[in-house]
This record gives structure tokens, sequence and C-alpha cells, in this order.
């Protein structure tokens, strides 16, 4: 049986950085003169100073950082016993704090920093130094005693290992195992409840997929393997006297080719390409998921007209085709169905699962430690964005399957339903809305839309204002941070590796056109303000030249749609414009 490490110390000295942990037999050691990593015995000098963990090594332009966990926070016992903490402070240790390097590359270095600085800080970060939360608890229901030899990062699931590429340069060394800590990237809550005067632990855990992973407009669809884009797992687990349940649903981007790329319209256009080869991502990705689920319903969530409307059709066409047994596909409007505030329609799409969940059923073990019962299916959901309208219709789903689970522990009698006065109505509404807003961030950079509904199970209009100033952010960020974004998601997970041999991307200066046309659309913007404050003598000349202003500018705002692709804040690394153009 494999450990981790969780009491260590960090020593730094001239010429080497150690991590130390009670009980381990070597230490992990990094010679600062020759760059090497390797396992010591040796006791370093020194005190040392108490760290939560390691998150692994990055090569940067100026040096290689060791990353550690300095701080977490205890978000509570996933299966009774064992403690998952969040990830609320780190810090990048230079291997060699000056080198004689220009300035370019010091400015080149920051610039990195900068972008990793960004994607470390999300708090969204989780570990456990006793229990593999890269599996659910059926997966890890069902090994032998081969899995449980491995070492926690050989036996994670390598879709949920986020610091995996990190931690190579460590984890090849036997001798250092213990400090191997996978870290998990997504959202986690634990909170204990009562119903009916019972008491029992509700957990909800959504697990981001890493691969193809993206922000919103720049990672959309499948690629070649069948990963798809926001591919999330979320596990729902109960406990109560000794039983456990869990219940398992995924999202993820719609699995064919095709794109939706910024380029500062409120809503680009949806992009289809590779079409000949559309039925085989499709089906590549639904054997994945097959493999790991067992059966699967394919709901969609997506609109049949406007800008989803061929996208929604060659879903349709392919998802409707039976291309592989055990997968059914369904199509729900929800916009359609759902507009005038007739959510009551969610009622017909629950009616079409019903059967269905009745039957794949979810792992239930006994208080004697016995599995009555597996989850032999999932429902996979996915609207344009996988976020708003699935997140309301995974929340419905985990709520009737959560019922049956109460009622096999106890907790709820036979045929009784949730009370929707009682605490746990609240807690369950809002743990799930918390989720969506969770994952919306995570590829938006906002939370989530109706999230009114899902916190209330009411549409109110005050949530369709909300909704609207949220739909503004998003257009902003979406636009005009989420490139950097993107770029910081692909350094952390190794989509990008920095080489001395190839110039860094980022030394490249942006398109002047992104510089330039904003900078003489505000001139002009200011010398038509100036001339509305200070008149000209006479009218005419005074009504010329706004005129003349006024044309210049719309002019100028005709180029920034031409030019929209560069005046976007692109990602510059991996899923840069010109690969998307090739396309």
């Amino acid at each position: 049986m494999s450990v981790l490490y969780n009491e260590l110390k960090l020593h730094t000295s001239p010429g080497s950085i150690t991590v130390t942990a009670q009980g381990a037999q070597h230490a992990i050691n990094i010679n600062t003169n020759t760059l090497e990593v390797g396992p010591t015995t040796s006791n370093p000098p020194g005190p040392g100073r108490e760290i939560c963990g390691v998150f692994g090594i990055i090569n940067l332009p100026l040096t290689p950082y060791l990353i550690v966990i300095t701080e977490k926070t205890e978000i509570g016992p996933i299966d009774g016993q064992s403690i998952v903490w969040k990830m609320s402070g780190y810090e990048l240790i230079p291997f060699v704090e000056s080198r004689n390097a220009s300035e370019s590359v010091k400015q080149l270095n920051e610039k990195y920093l900068n972008l990793l600085n960004k994607s470390l800080s999300a708090d969204s970060f989780y570990f456990s130094y006793t229990y593999d939360l890269t599996h659910t608890m059926q997966r890890l229901s069902n090994v032998d005693d081969s899995f449980k030899s491995l070492t926690y990062m050989e036996r994670g699931d390598e879709r949920f290992t986020w610091n995996r590429y990190l931690m190579s340069q460590i984890e090849i060394c036997p001798e250092l195992a213990g400090f191997c800590l996978p870290v998990v990237y997504g959202v986690l809550s634990i909170t204990t409840c009562s119903l009916m005067g019972k008491t029992f632990d509700f957990v909800l855990f959504s697990r981001r997929n890493l691969n193809r992973i993206g922000v919103r407009y720049f990672v959309r669809g499948a690629d070649d393997d069948g990963n798809v884009a926001n591919n999330v797992e979320t596990e729902q687990i109960v406990r109560h006297n000794g039983q456990v349940a869990s219940h398992v649903n995924t999202r993820g981007s719609i699995p064919l080719y095709w794109s939706q790329r910024s380029n500062i319209t409120y809503k680009p256009f949806v992009k289809l390409f590779n079409k000949e080869n559309q039925k085989d991502v499709f089906v590549r990705h639904m054997q994945q998921q097959i493999a790991l689920y067992g059966k699967n319903i394919c709901v969609s969530l997506i609109d049949d007209k406007g800008k989803e409307k061929e996208i929604c059709q060659s879903f349709n066409y392919i998802g409707g085709q039976g291309l592989l047994p055990g997968v059914k596909f369904i199509h729900f409007d929800f916009h359609k169905e759902c507009s005038k505030m007739r959510w009551y329609n969610l009622n017909i799409l629950m009616d079409k699962l019903r059967d269905d969940l009745d039957s794949y059923s979810y792992f239930f073990k006994d208080s004697q430690g016995e599995v009555s019962s597996t989850q032999s299916g999932v429902v996979r959901t996915n609207c344009i964005d996988c976020l708003d309208r699935t997140n309301v219709v995974q929340g419905l789903i985990a709520r009737y399957v959560l019922t049956q689970q109460l009622r096999q522990m106890g907790v709820l009698g036979q045929g009784d339903e949730i009370p929707a006065s009682s605490q746990f109505e609240y807690v369950f509404k809002n743990r799930w809305a918390d989720n969506g807003d969770g994952i919306a961030r995570q590829y938006t950079g906002t939370p989530a839309l109706k999230s009114d509904y899902t916190r209330t199970g009411v549409r109110t209009k005050m949530g369709l204002l909300q909704d609207g100033y949220k739909s503004m952010q998003r257009y902003v960020q979406n636009n005009f941070l989420d490139g950097a974004r993107q770029d910081s998601y692909d350094i952390l997970v190794g989509n990008h590796r920095y080489s001395t041999v190839e110039e860094s991307p980022l030394a490249k200066p942006r398109h002047p056109v992104a510089i330039f046309l904003p900078a003489v659309i505000g001139i002009f913007i200011a010398l038509l303000i100036l001339k509305l404050l200070m008149p000209e003598e006479t009218w005419t000349s005074q009504i010329s030249h706004i005129g003349l202003y006024i044309a210049v500018i719309v002019f100028l705002f005709k180029q920034v749609k031409a030019w929209g692709d560069y005046l976007v804040d692109q990602p510059r690394l991996y899923h840069t414009l010109a690969k998307a153009k090739a396309e």
C-alpha cells in the first residue's frame, strides 16, 4: 500500500533546495548548480519551513521553478475518514535566484510567470493524502491488490491528475513516490445535513478533464482522439449510518469537429469543419464514454434555429442513427420548450429519462461494506457551452436519483419526497448552483446563467436581469481577457512547453492592428468630445468638424468588425488563431 507524506518541510541553502517529509527515508534534492533533481538521504542544513505538498516542477526561460503548496483549507471527509483539502496558497521557488541574462529573457520569464500564476491562483485545486480523488467511489470499490500497490500518481486517472506533467521529473524516482501528490481541478463541497431528524453527509464533486482543456470560445468540440472541451464528471455522494451511495453525471462539448472563435461580435458564428469525419469522431468519443461509464443517454439541449441550427441538425442526424449499441440520443430544445417562463416543460425531458435512470441505478454500499448495486450507465448532457442549460438538467437528474438513495438509506420513507420547505432543500439547490457557478467560472470566467432557477426552482425577472449583466461580463472576458487564460491552462498541463531551441510565441509582438486601431478610435472619440465641449465661432464649422469626426469613428468601427480576429485577446502558445484558421 503506497502512502503520501503529509508533514513536509522545505529547506533552501546555497547550492540546493531540499524537501523532506516526516517518516520518509529519502528527500527531494535539487542541485541548483547542475539543475539536477533526485533523491537524497543526507540531512539538509537548518530546520526548514513547513509546506503542505509539492505541486511539481516547471522549466521557464530564466530558470526551472519548484512549485510547492504552502497553505491548505480543509473541505471535509469525503468517505467519512479521508480529509480533502483545497490549495489556498502556493509558492514558486526558482532553482537559481539570479542569473546573467538579457533583459528580453527576464521579460519573457515574467510573462510566463504571470500566465502560470493566473492558473495556479484559481480557487479550484483539491488534494487528499489518503484518498484517490481522481476516481469515483464505484471505480475505487472494484480494484484489486495490484492497483492498490501502485503509487497514487501511477494509479490516478490521467484525465483528472492536473499536475502529472509537472510531477514528471520527480515521479521518475521511485524513492520519491510519497512526495507525488495528485491534484484535481474542479468544484467540491462536503456538507453535513439534516432531514426528517436524520443526519447525513452530502458531497458534490465535479472533476474537470484536462484533455482538450480550454476556455469558452477558443476550445470547442472534439479532437481527433474523441476528447471534448469542457468535459466534466460530476459525482454526487451521500453517507448515512455507514451506508454510502453515489451517482455520476457527465457533460462535454458537442462531440463533432466545430469551432466558434471570438471575433468581437457578441455571439460568433458556429463553424463546422472536417465534415466528412464527423461521424467517426462522434463514435470515438462515445466509445470513450461507454468504456468509462457503460450505457449512455446523450442529451442535447441546443437550439434548432439561429446560429446553433446547423450544428443542431448535424448532431441530431449523427446521434440519431444508433451507431453504437447502448447509446441513446435525445434532443430537447431547451430555449424553445422553456420560453415564456414555461419551466414546467422540463418534466417532458425527465419523463423521457426516468425509466433509463431507474435501469442504470446507482452505486450503493451498505453499513457492512457490501456493494448491493452499481451504476451501469450515465446521462451525458450538453448545450452549446455545456453550462447554463446543462446545469439545470443535471440538477434535476441528481435530485431524482438522490430521492431514491435517501429512501433506500431510510432517511426518507418509501414514496416520500424531499420536503420543499426543508433546510436540506435549500442546501441541495445552492450546492448545485455553486457547482454550476464554479464550472462556468473555469470555462467562461463568469458565474453561470439561470442560476436563480437552480437555487430556488423558480425563474424570476431579477434572475433575467442578472443574466444580462453576466452576459456582458462574458463578452468582455471572452473577447479581451481569455487568450491569456487559455495560455495559462496550456502551460500548466504541458500543452505548451518552453524550449530554448525555438523562439517563444510570447516573445513576438501582437499584430499592429491590435494596438493601432483602438488607439486611433480613442483619439477621434476624444476629439469629438472636445469639439462638443469647446464650440467654434461659427455653427457651420462646428457641424462640419463634428460630422467629420463621427464619419471617421463610424468608419473605424467598421474596421473593428473586419479586423475582429486581431483585436481579440488571442491565445499565443497552443490554441492559436493560425491553428484555428488551418482547420
